[in-house]
């Protein structure tokens, strides 16, 4: 009995060892299937802190846990997150944990997730992730198979918001779970949900609002024909509860079909006003309540893109009465009969119909009246409002919120009736009168950041002449205070059908930082300072929609004080101390501008053009402006390190020139800062036109001389690659300074690496910029000159290499001086065109090509005196004769010898070919013939770009007539709200080749000039 006992308690010892050891063995082959199902399934970017395996929630089966799950969207919804959750729990049998196929999930839960779904304005749904593939079936790819017997969600939080249909819903407290036997083709779903809150917005009508719900409901489902049935469905809103009876039927993927009616047990009118959510959260338990009430309706057809079901949801209270028992004074004789229905689902049959609404606030009525039909068609109207009200009394009949105070008189006494259609044909009667008057509206609360004080406001709507054009609505009169700022405006509108007439005006100053507390600001961004205006304003919408913005009246004053604003982009944030604008009817004027960027003091002033097309996204903003500023960090700026520093960080992408902006900028700035340069005293002048910046007349004092430019930036045809035109001129800078500042002057002219001293340069490129926003060298094409003023040639490896060769000791460190080379580039070549050069009695002609590698290929021709060479020198020399002669070639040796010398390789490692003028002829033939190979490879460049400027051109014709003929046959217009023109996009792409013929077939000015 011992050993029994004793192997039987071994056995079992290590039967829960293996059981506890299973989630440590298997834990990586399961994370790793449960990767690949995710990156095979779904099209999204799914990530989780851990997977857990355990034992104890669904013992014996084991529970795989993904802790810390969030699902991001990609493409028009990376920056929205599908769901995160705290954890996602599935139950499945150890067995298949074992052969690792066939998981089959048995159980799901879902630990406070957040779910965040979306309907975009195209239709397209962020949850619509899964991948498609049309080779296999899901159960041959899918290492999990479900078999599920029960799920459950708790701590649930859901948004579903379609922007295409306008629908909004938000659930708070979600806790939801049902059971039954999903395997089945026909089975019943048991299930129970409760949220702590519900709310539900339909065209911008609040249907449901922060509503606390339980629903309890058996529902029959049919897998095969995909239809949800339920008898009897008990669903409780606050103190409602409301049975359903019917089915859902998920008919395809955009199309569902039903038949739901449901109806409300109770006649008590206690239940609907539970509804009102400033009632219902406030002791709603103690509140007493008397009169009867009734809601009932259906729901009955197909749900698409394009039908309605029809319905019909019957509301009425009669005799509604309520009181708090600690408040003085009731609600009573509250009469509501309302209905909203459609018989057949079509949209124009939608009928809104409120037939009575009245109720007292103790002896004071309020009554409301709305019939509204055919919004498609007619679009009748039939609106009657009439009561007065004092605000102050309300807390004596509704229980407010602790901390909150409300006062102020609401008198109304307005009616509209007639078709709206009348509002666009000018058809059929309608009329209109009456008046809506606020006065001392005062509100606070501890939800509103600053109270709401001495609103008042006098809005007055009448129709003299019984058509809709002859409608006229005048705020003569409106003020309110919001903390310390007040602000005044009135503002009349006439003729609404045919040009919407608008007059007004607007005084007052809103601090900034009210902003952030009304509306959500991007992570990261904040805003504070103060704003103040006293404008008038005057115009008609008729003249907007034709574009005659100078028809729009401005005039006034805005002004800027203490502006701070800070996001991602500018975490140092953007200050503006004070700045006043001055309106006028053509244009705005800009004073005294101070403001701060980047540790960077600047000022401005000046006119802006067009302010209210480009406001209105139609136009560009047109003028000028003059900017002055103490000292710009440009690297700070740009976000990039000087270019000698080791963590060189380089843009990302190129800064895009606004395409919507007309601008001239006359520009000064004390000191500016680039790279490792620091340029002073800088004026010039800026453009900002057709999406592109150009700059003009620029000047400044650099590198221990002056430096003069112009140059153009521009995005207008290439995003990714802007494109850049450059021409400047040097004067005495100093040339290790600019080599050393100057990156592409490295490569351009590495010669400066080995040379001291000041030079003059003229130099003028384009090409394209690269990724890192520094010249793109193989698209450089360009040409210049220095002029070597007085400098020191040492350590020049080719020309050591030459001295050593001739023992010439003259030639390794070589005093310059007014030496002036002339260079092209192009295709990552640079031509130097043949120079003069004299080292004491040394005459020397230069030229050749070097690659922007540093590669090279250059001719000298040296007359050099017999007696400056070494002994090496000599014996090259006669070598060099008598090889002559052994080709019949004579040569007199003089003393002075002729040669010519040949430099290949690189800079670090040249090679030296010698030979003597009398044998290998005159080096202008050879130079002649490198520049000959130099140019035609530069215009074979060019021709491919005139080529794939035509073919781009064509590509655009052919696109454009079709625009054109579409247009002309169907009416329609281009997104600027013009018909497409094919005679304006011949004359741009004619503009287009004649500029690149040009610069392929221009004629070339002399060396010298």
């Amino acid at each position: 009995m011992k050993k029994f006992l004793k192997y039987t308690g071994i056995s079992l010892l290590a039967l829960l060892l293996i059981i506890f050891l299973i989630p440590v063995f298997f834990k990586s082959k399961i994370l790793a299937v449960v990767k690949e199902e995710i990156n095979h399934n779904i099209e999204a970017k799914v990530d989780f802190k851990d997977l857990s395996i355990s034992w104890f929630s669904n013992f014996p089966k084991l529970t795989l846990a993904l802790e810390d799950i969030t699902v991001i969207g990609k493409g028009d919804f990376e920056s929205d997150t599908l769901l995160s959750a705290t954890s996602l729990d599935a139950a499945v049998n150890i067995m298949s944990i074992i052969r690792q196929k066939d998981m089959k999930i048995y159980s799901v839960f879902l630990q406070s997730p957040r779910v965040h779904a979306i309907v975009n304005k195209e239709g397209r749904a962020n949850w619509d992730i899964a991948q498609a593939d049309t080779t296999a079936t899901i159960d041959s790819l899918s290492a999990f198979q479900f078999n599920l017997e029960k799920y459950e969600i708790s701590d649930g939080f859901i948004v579903y918001d379609d922007r295409q249909a306008g629908m909004l819903a938000r659930i708070e407290g979600l806790n939801h779970k049902g059971s039954g036997d999903f395997n089945q083709d026909l089975f019943m779903l048991s299930t129970s949900t409760a949220a702590t809150s519900a709310s539900f917005m339909y065209a911008g009508i609040p249907y449901l609002a922060q509503t606390k719900t339980n629903i309890n409901a058996d529902i029959e489902i049919n897998n095969q024909t995909s239809t949800y049935s339920f008898k009897n469905a008990g669903f409780l809103l606050n103190d409602l509860m409301i049975k359903a009876n019917g089915f859902f039927q998920l008919v395809n993927d955009s199309t569902y079909n039903m038949d739901i009616s449901f109806d409300a047990p109770s006649n008590e009118f206690r239940n609907i006003l539970s509804l009102v959510p400033a009632i219902y959260k406030n002791d709603f338990g103690k509140i007493k309540t008397s009169g009867q009430a009734s809601f009932k309706g259906f729901v009955k057809g197909k749900y698409s893109s394009t039908e309605l079901p029809a319905y019909d949801v019957d509301m009425n209270i009669s005799d509604g009465f309520f009181q708090y028992p600690d408040l003085p004074k009731p609600v009573k004789n509250i009469q509501v009969a309302a209905r909203f229905s459609n018989v057949d689902g079509k949209m124009d049959n939608t009928v809104v119909d409120i037939k009575n609404a009245h109720l007292e606030f103790g002896d004071a009525p309020f009554d409301f009246k709305l019939l509204f039909r055919n919004p498609e068609t007619y679009k009748y109207l039939d609106l009657l409002v009439k009561g007065n009200l004092d605000l102050a009394e309300v807390s004596k009949f509704v229980k407010l919120e602790p901390g909150t105070t409300l006062s102020g008189m609401l008198n109304a006494d307005a009616f509209a009736k007639g078709n709206l259609s009348a509002l666009e044909a000018q058809k059929g009667p309608f009329s209109a009168g009456g008046f809506f008057n606020i006065r001392q509206f005062n509100f606070s609360s501890k939800d509103l950041p600053f109270p709401i004080k001495k609103g008042s406001f006098d809005i007055g709507l009448k129709n003299d002449g019984g058509v809709a054009d002859a409608t006229s609505i005048n705020i003569s009169s409106g003020h309110i205070e919001m903390g310390e700022d007040a602000i005044d405006f009135a503002l009349k509108l006439d003729k609404p059908v045919t040009a919407m007439i608008f007059s007004g005006k607007a005084k007052g100053g809103l601090s900034l930082d009210k902003v952030q507390k009304f509306t959500t600001l991007e992570p990261g961004t904040s805003i504070k300072g103060m704003v103040t205006a006293d404008m008038n304003f005057s115009g008609s919408k008729a003249d907007i929609d034709k574009g005659n913005y100078e028809k729009i009246n401005l005039n006034g004053s805005a002004g800027f004080s203490n502006i701070g604003y800070t996001s991602k982009e500018y975490p140092e944030g953007v200050q503006i101390h004070s700045a006043q604008l001055g309106f006028s009817a053509a244009s705005a004027e800009l004073h005294s501008l101070k403001a701060k960027f980047q540790n960077t003091n600047f000022t401005a002033s000046g006119i802006l053009n067009n302010l209210i097309a480009y406001a209105l996204d139609k136009g560009s903003l047109k003028g000028t402006v003059n900017v002055s500023a103490d000292r710009i960090q440009l690297n700070q700026w740009m976000g990039t390190q000087p270019a000698n520093t080791e963590n060189n960080v380089s843009a990302t992408e190129p800064f895009l020139v606004p395409a919507n902006i007309d601008l001239v900028m006359n520009a000064k700035a004390g000191n500016v800062e680039y790279d490792i340069v620091q340029y002073n005293n800088v004026s010039g002048k800026l453009l900002l036109k057709d999406e592109t910046v150009q700059l003009r007349d620029v000047y400044t004092e650099a590198l221990d001389g002056q430096v003069n430019f112009n140059g153009s930036y521009s995005t207008r045809t290439n995003k990714v690659q802007p494109e850049i035109t450059m021409d400047y001129s040097m004067k005495e800078v100093s040339i290790q300074k600019a080599f050393m500042a100057f990156n592409r002057m490295q490569q351009l002219m590495p010669l400066g690496k080995f040379l001291s001293g000041t030079l003059s340069s003229q130099f003028a490129m384009n090409g394209k910029l690269g990724a890192d926003m520094l010249p793109n060298l193989a698209t450089l094409t360009g040409k210049g000159n220095f002029l070597l003023i007085e400098g020191f040639l040492s350590k020049f490896q080719p020309l050591e290499k030459l001295a050593s060769m001739l023992q010439v000791d003259v030639l390794k460190d070589v005093s310059l001086r007014d030496v002036k080379t002339y260079f092209e580039f192009a295709n990552g070549k640079v031509l130097v065109k043949p120079f003069t050069l004299k080292v004491k009695d040394i005459d020397m002609v230069i030229g050749g090509t070097h690659g922007l590698d540093q590669s090279m290929d250059y001719i000298l021709a040296l007359h050099i005196p017999r007696s400056y060479l070494g002994t090496a020198g000599n014996n090259l020399v006669n070598q060099l004769a008598s090889a002559a002669s052994q080709k019949g070639i004579q040569v007199n040796l003089s003393e002075y010898v002729d040669l010519n010398v040949r430099m290949t390789g690189s800079i670090n490692n040249p090679s030296i070919k010698t030979d003597l003028k009398q044998a290998a002829g005159d080096m202008g033939n050879e130079l002649k013939q490198q520049a000959v190979g130099f140019i035609q490879q530069k215009a074979d460049s060019a021709k491919k770009v005139v080529t794939d400027s035509l073919t781009k051109v064509k590509d655009r014709i052919v696109d454009d007539a079709k625009k054109d003929i579409l247009g002309r046959i169907t009416g329609t217009k281009d997104s600027s709200g013009k018909s497409p023109s094919l005679d304006s996009t011949k004359k741009q792409a004619g503009e287009k080749v004649k500029g690149a013929l040009n610069d392929l077939f221009k004629k070339k000015k002399p060396a010298d000039n």
